[in-house]
């Protein structure tokens, strides 16, 4: 029997920390041999304690060769139409058998009401490049969240017959969570510089103009986003949010939420 029919996914628990954040660390530290510039992976990705906090919002499998532990998968979610393929990471000295494909069939089978999936990965990296296109995903535009590499944002519709639908701007009201939304930069202020509630930070917010065929909103804009947008970009915010400010609705994209500079 190949290795890939002895695969299986179960979510796991605290108990699988330590393990993981091992695999985790060989797994990406692998990536300077396929284009990293150096050794190293996501923010605690070597930490048993990021293992579990990622437990405590994240759907975490833990992927089995038989009843040995060999890697992991992290789905993350803008509703139950739309998941997001977060990470994946096999052992190295389990590559190259077909075991991350039969995952994703696995992870497929487990979200069958998904008609959306998307992900990002570094530019450089040519293995995660090569085996996402070849299992059907499409780069679709640029997530640039960290300073250090600029990442290739994809996407995959599950049945070409049944869309995912994204939302409409007119749409959009105070409360709305799992906003997903497409759109023109149509305008940006300058930024300005507010402290922080919570942490006492000094951080930067600009106000953007985002419009589609139905309207128009503004999209708030933190930080390193600022740099990220120029009016005339189109952009998708996946799993973002609706509030009101003085009377203003507006999306935000949030912790959890991504800012994607789209393909022209």
């Amino acid at each position: 029997m190949a290795i890939s029919e002895r695969i299986s996914i179960i979510r796991t628990v605290e108990e699988d920390a330590e393990r993981l954040a091992e695999i985790c660390k060989r797994a990406f530290d692998t990536d300077v041999d396929v284009g990293a510039p150096e050794p190293g992976g996501p923010p605690g990705y070597d930490s048993p304690e990021t293992q579990v906090r990622l437990m405590q919002f994240l759907d975490y499998y833990k992927i089995l060769l038989d009843d040995f532990m060999v890697g992991g998968v992290i789905i993350g979610s803008s509703g139950d139409e739309h998941r997001v393929l977060e990470r994946i990471f096999v052992d190295p000295d389990y590559h190259n058998h077909g075991i991350g494909t039969r995952v994703m069939e696995l992870v497929w089978e487990v979200y069958s009401k998904a008609k959306l999936w998307t992900l990002g990965t570094p530019e450089g990296n040519v293995r995660t490049k090569h085996f996402y296109e070849k299992l059907g995903f499409v780069h679709v535009g640029w997530d640039l969240d960290d300073p250090n590499w600029r990442g290739l944002w994809y996407e995959k519709a599950m049945d070409s017959s049944e869309p995912y639908i994204m939302g409409k701007i007119e749409e959009l009201s105070d409360g709305m969570k799992h906003v997903d939304i497409e759109g023109e930069i149509l305008e940006k202020s300058d930024a300005r510089v507010v402290r922080s509630r919570r942490r006492w930070q000094t951080l930067s917010v600009a106000n953007a103009g985002l419009g589609d065929n139905t309207g128009r909103i503004v999209l708030v804009l933190w930080n390193e986003q600022i740099k990220q947008v120029k009016v005339g970009d189109r952009v998708r915010v996946e799993n973002g949010y609706v509030n009101s400010y003085r009377g203003v609705t507006q999306l935000n994209v949030g912790r959890a939420g991504k800012l994607v500079i789209l393909l022209q």
